[in-house]
């Protein structure tokens, strides 16, 4: 439901979103909701996810919290300040058009359902190989460890919310998972702390592939560039979320609720689905992304206490440690719901 610019008061005329999607491809949906509500002037903050999570994190210890509407891929972050009450309820009149495990208590909504994918550079590695799930990878890398030796590119988990996200998933549903780790370590891995700058080592050949890539930015380099491709696999991909919630320390909070009604409604989405943002909506879901059993979808509204339980987290961090290093490795500090 819209609301007219004569119900905006004072307190609602600005509004501050944090959001770990680029602001390049969210301005079709800022120019859809200026038009719906003239009266609001939207400060758009991206990032990387983990950097945004911090800088939440510290205007809060610092008494000045300035977000209005968190919007990440980082699921499991989000996820964590939601169970932990930073986020205060807010029932959308578009709720019931998404679909199940999209909506936790009223406080978390996920805004889209997008496929990740494993994204290769024909000229060294064949497309119709498969290559897809952590299974068919390690099978694709193990036939040719020398060859691929730095040339797989992977998120540094440890700057990348979403990254670490996949992985922790994949350790958790996966029993190849082992086997996975040890011919990442074999091959030393580049790791980087967004997806674009993943994709452009695959798109320089400096890398054969890249895997867990969200599909926009996949299927973006693709039509852009001959030279890339998506891998061939018999596996639905894990798809994600970008999940927004309202602070509960939000300053602006009406403003925030109109953002996120706008997020969820017919004509946000449909710009989201214009950006190649993969939106959550069935009536506007691309491809992939909208048939039920084409991917696995990590719901938000269950299973996330084994997401965000930190022992499991710990023994990820230090299994990833040692394969970027290429030895065991050991982890001194422990980890805290302030880290991915």
């Amino acid at each position: 439901m819209s609301r007219t610019t004569g119900s905006h008061t004072a307190a609602e005329r600005r509004l501050v979103v944090y959001s770990a999607a680029e602001r390049r491809y969210c301005a079709g949906l800022l120019e859809g909701f200026a038009a719906r509500h003239p009266g609001i002037e939207v400060a758009f903050r991206d990032g990387i996810s983990v950097a945004l999570h911090q800088r939440y994190l510290e205007t809060l210890a610092a008494g000045q919290p300035e977000a209005d509407v968190l919007w990440s891929s980082a699921m499991d972050l989000q996820m964590g300040l939601v169970l932990k009450g930073d986020a205060q309820p807010h029932r959308s009149p578009e709720a019931h058009d998404l679909p199940a495990g999209a909506v936790y208590r009223d406080l978390a909504y996920a805004t889209t359902l997008e496929p990740l994918l494993t994204l290769v550079n024909r000229g060294h590695f064949d497309a119709r190989v498969p290559a897809g799930s952590l299974a068919e990878l390690t099978t694709a890398l193990e036939s040719d460890p020398e060859r691929f030796r730095g040339r797989v590119a992977s998120y540094d988990i440890e700057r990348n919310g979403l990254g670490f996200l996949a992985l922790l998933h994949e350790s958790l549903r996966s029993v190849d998972f082992g086997a996975f780790m040890r011919i990442l370590t074999a091959c030393k891995p580049k790791v980087f702390g967004s997806n674009p700058a993943l994709v452009e080592e695959v798109a320089s050949g400096r890398a054969a592939l890249g895997y867990h890539v969200l599909a926009s930015y996949a299927v973006r380099a693709v039509r852009s560039n001959p030279s890339l491709g998506i891998a061939a696999s018999s596996a639905p991909p894990l798809a994600v979320s970008r999940v927004a919630f309202i602070p509960d320390s939000a300053p602006h909070p009406s403003a925030a609720r109109f953002f996120v009604d706008y997020l969820l409604s017919q004509d946000g989405q449909q710009r989201l689905r214009e950006a190649g943002l993969f939106p959550i909506r069935r009536e506007h879901g691309p491809g992939i992304a909208r048939e039920a059993d084409a991917v696995t979808p990590i719901r938000i509204d269950r299973n996330f206490g084994e997401l965000l339980d930190q022992q499991r987290r710990l023994k990820l961090l230090r299994q990833w440690r040692a394969a970027v290093a290429g030895r065991t490795a050991s982890v001194a500090t422990p980890i805290t719901g302030e880290l991915p």
